[in-house]
């Protein structure tokens, strides 16, 4: 998902043999890396999607895998925390169920247990789902399913668990303004997404009011059939994971669920720029732009991902290699239900960093990249994109992923030729609908920061 380094390598290349644009539209000339990709495209046949008592189910079946991941989505996440609820509702319940065993089986011996069969048991929450998840080796299956099951069913919400895990919480977000990177990204976020279903952040009040009784109550709503998204890959058939959800799942409630809207927040549409106080003097600025960009499923999303690709290589090598005005620049995104893109850098020298990063963009904006460019390094990028996708958790995250913010599990796998049709054209227009609207989060010495250059674009 993150490939930062991968586009700032390819973009380097590519500047060394740059010949001079500027003006007017025209072809570039960008070296290549790697050989072009195959035309033919591999379709992902083995990937069943399918019901069982009532819960939506994604499984590839692989028979030379020795390792069975399940995951367990409950869709809706933090963005379907009613208000009414602290804003850590989700976060404490996910962690908490699955660090207490269940109410049948005691903590200590169900840790133990989990342990001499090297099974993973975990849970995490997020902004658009959480999930449930399960790791182990086949032939510990049946056994390490009957613990997961029965966790969900019969959860044991542990005191003990949940008095350090406050605790912890409660000195990570009394830390979290200190440190000025986490603090960019925090502010940030409360102003991107003011007003829109992310931007709701956990508070110290929030964590404050967490108990027991809130979380069971909170995971007895959530912990409904309509929500549910189960994904599993790993050396299991169809007919037996459908008895495994009959045997145990299958007794939860189907409830009722109504996904939230997400669509892109206000802010996207218009440039800003933000210097939030910082507690201490800081010997550098901490730069954060968060802009737009398209999802998963979207229909520009390949083209942006080869502007991406170019944009980064640029910012790195211009910001990095030739001015020597910050040591790590990086264009990157975030994935979700509306998807974000961002651009962090540190550097004392805000003004001259803007500047230089407004000139790539620019660059993008009206000049072609000779075709050529485009189509090669695409086998490169393929095989570090199947080697990210080679274990059974890595693929059952991809497919749940898909479905829960794009609609389709086919776009847990990336369309190699689409990603080689990519025409110059379409990165032009794609640099023109998404590289603009920068929002900007400094923290540090602003005193001399032109604030009308930052909300240029």
């Amino acid at each position: 998902m993150k490939q930062g380094m991968w586009f700032r390598v390819w973009g380097i290349v590519g500047m060394l043999m740059l010949i001079s644009a500027c003006g007017t539209t025209h072809t570039t000339n960008f070296s290549s890396l790697g050989e072009k990709h195959s035309d033919e495209e591999t379709p992902v046949s083995d990937v069943q999607e399918f019901d069982a008592a009532g819960i939506h189910i994604l499984m590839r079946q692989s028979t030379a895998s020795p390792v069975v991941t399940a995951i367990l989505y409950i869709k809706g996440g933090d963005v379907a925390t009613p208000l009414d609820e602290p804003a850590s509702s989700e976060y404490f319940t996910m962690k908490i169920v699955a660090a207490s065993g269940t109410q049948r089986i005691g903590k200590d011996y169900f840790r133990k247990k989990l342990y001499r069969m090297q099974t993973g048991i975990g849970g995490e929450n997020g902004r658009d789902y959480s999930a449930l998840s399960l790791d182990c080796i086949r032939e510990n299956f049946d056994t390490s399913w009957a613990y997961f099951s029965d966790m969900i069913r019969h959860p044991a919400f542990d005191s003990v668990e949940f008095v350090n895990f406050k605790k912890s919480v409660l000195v990570g977000l009394s830390s979290r303004e200190d440190e000025p990177g986490a603090y960019s990204e925090l502010f940030a976020d409360s102003i991107y997404f003011v007003g829109h279903p992310y931007g709701r952040n956990y508070s110290i009040a929030d964590v404050e009011q967490e108990n027991i009784p809130l979380l069971k109550k909170h995971f007895s709503e959530i912990m409904v059939k309509k929500r549910f998204l189960l994904s599993v890959v790993g050396n299991i058939s169809r007919e037996e994971l459908t008895k495994k959800i009959e045997a145990t799942l299958a007794d939860l409630p189907d409830g009722d669920y109504k996904p939230i809207a997400v669509s892109p927040p206000k802010k996207a549409f218009s440039p800003g720029a933000y210097f939030p106080p910082f507690a201490r003097k800081l010997p550098t600025d901490y730069m954060l732009a968060y802009y737009l960009a398209p999802t998963k499923g979207d229909s520009d999303y390949y083209a942006y991902l080869r502007l991406r690709n170019f944009f980064g290589g640029f910012v790195f090598n211009h910001i990095r290699v030739v001015h020597n005005l910050a040591y790590a620049p990086n264009v990157d995104d975030r994935d979700g239900r509306t998807a974000v893109g961002t651009i962090s850098l540190q550097t004392p020298y805000v003004d001259s960093a803007v500047k230089i990063i407004y000139n790539d963009v620019d660059f993008f904006q009206q000049n072609l990249i000779r075709e050529s460019a485009i189509h090669e390094g695409i086998a490169g990028w393929a095989t570090r994109n199947y080697m990210n996708v080679e274990t059974t958790a890595e693929q059952a995250v991809s497919l749940g992923q898909a479905v829960i913010e794009t609609g389709d599990w086919h776009n847990a796998f990336f369309s190699y030729k689409k990603l080689g049709e990519v025409t110059s054209q379409q990165i032009v227009d794609a640099a023109n609908k998404y590289l603009r609207n920068f929002n900007w989060v400094i923290v540090g010495d602003t005193t001399n920061v032109d604030r009308k250059l930052l909300e240029s674009r």
